[in-house]
């Protein structure tokens, strides 16, 4: 299994995304920081809008990683001169709920007849 990818490759990628720099130079320590100051707000709004929780920013999941990298870039965007771009937003978000998503188990739910039934209706 492949490794998580860290925080650091998160924000070098968005700093490409956003200035067409080839991502093996080091970009510079202030447009990191204004480029980390962005990470937890994104990650706690996609947690709050149940897209997706990634509880650690330092092992986020590979199948995650270029959906949220494009979302932090088009963050970030204004600060850096592009507008953002609400359809790719939404474009990346319906990627992460894809991916997030529970797949039905089409099994029978077995319930406990020795329990005494609740609620409104008595069998």
């Amino acid at each position: 299994m492949p490794e998580p990818k860290t925080l650091a490759e998160l924000e070098t990628e968005a700093f490409a995304i956003l200035t067409g720099m080839d991502p093996t130079s080091a970009p510079a320590a202030e447009d990191l920081a204004v480029i980390d100051t962005y990470v937890d707000p994104l990650l706690e709004q996609l947690a709050a809008d149940k897209i997706v929780y990634i509880g650690d920013k330092n092992e986020i999941p590979n199948e995650y990683f270029l959906p949220v990298v494009r979302l932090l870039a088009n963050v970030c965007g204004p600060r850096f001169g592009s507008p953002m771009n609400e359809e790719a937003k939404r474009v990346d978000e319906d990627t992460l709920r894809r991916l997030n998503r529970q797949e039905p188990t089409r099994r029978y739910l077995k319930l406990n007849d020795g329990q005494p039934r609740r609620g409104y209706f008595q069998f």
